[in-house]
C-alpha cells in the first residue's frame, strides 16, 4: 500500500469517526435538523403535508430519491449517509490508478538510471572530445600566431624589395636622363664638328684655289721671261 493510499484511508476513518461522534452528539443534545438540512446543499429535500406527512430528500443534481421518512432526522442522516458514501467512492476512484502510477515511475525510474549512466559516460566521452579539441586550437592558434610572424617578416621585406626596386627605378631614370643629355650632347657635337669640318673643306679649296692661281702666275712669268 502506497503513502498516498495509506492517507487517503486515514482521512476516510477520521471522516467516519467525526460522522459517528456528530451522530452520537445529535442523539444526545438534539442538534437543530433546519440548520443541518441547509448545509447539505447537494441534496434536495422535499416535505408533503398530509394526513400522513413525509419527508423525501433526492439529489440535486440527477434527482436521484435517496430517503423519505416521517422524520426529518432519518432524511438527513440518510443524506449524510449518502454523501459520505459517495465521497468514499470518489476516493476509490481517485486511488485506483495511484499503484499503476507508481509502479510505471519506479519503471521510469529505473530507465532514467539506465539512460542517466549512459548519458553521464557519454558526457565525459564529450568532455574528453572537447578538451582534444581545444588543445588542438591552442596549437593551430601557436601556429597562425607564427604565421602571423613570418607573414609580418615577408611584408617587411617585401616593402624593403620595393623601396630598393623604387631606388633602382629612380636610378635607371637618372641613368636614362643623364644618357639623354649625352645624346643631345654628342649630337650638338656632330653638327659642330660637321660645321668645322665644312670650314675646313671651304678653306682647303680656297687653299687649293690659291694654290693654283700662285702656279698659274708663276708659269707665266716663267713664260714671258
Amino acid at each position: 500500500m502506497t503513502r498516498f493510499s495509506k492517507i487517503l484511508l486515514v482521512l476516510v476513518l477520521v471522516s467516519s469517526i467525526a460522522f459517528m461522534g456528530f451522530a452520537a452528539a445529535s442523539a444526545v443534545g438534539g442538534p437543530n435538523w433546519l440548520q443541518e438540512k441547509d448545509k447539505l446543499t447537494n441534496y434536495l429535500f422535499e416535505y408533503q403535508p398530509g394526513e400522513n406527512p413525509t419527508w423525501t430528500v433526492k439529489t440535486r443534481r440527477g434527482g436521484e430519491q435517496i430517503s423519505s421518512s416521517p422524520v426529518l432526522a432519518k432524511v438527513i442522516v440518510a443524506a449524510q449517509k449518502h454523501q459520505i458514501q459517495q465521497q468514499n467512492e470518489q476516493l476509490s476512484e481517485i486511488t485506483k490508478p495511484i499503484a499503476p502510477m507508481e509502479k510505471a515511475i519506479k519503471n521510469w525510474e529505473q530507465i532514467n538510471q539506465v539512460d542517466r549512466q549512459a548519458m553521464d559516460t557519454k558526457a565525459a566521452e564529450l568532455q574528453q572530445q572537447i578538451a582534444a579539441l581545444d588543445t588542438q586550437i591552442t596549437q593551430l592558434a601557436n601556429e597562425g600566431i607564427k604565421i602571423s610572424q613570418q607573414t609580418l617578416e615577408i611584408n617587411q621585406e617585401a616593402a624593403e624589395r620595393r623601396a630598393d626596386v623604387f631606388r633602382l627605378q629612380d636610378q635607371i631614370d637618372e641613368i636614362r636622363n643623364e644618357k639623354y643629355l649625352t645624346q643631345e650632347q654628342q649630337k650638338t657635337l656632330r653638327d659642330y664638328i660637321a660645321r668645322i669640318e665644312g670650314k675646313v673643306h671651304r678653306l682647303q679649296r680656297q687653299k687649293t684655289l690659291l694654290e693654283n692661281a700662285v702656279k698659274g702666275s708663276d708659269n707665266k712669268e716663267l713664260t714671258q721671261k
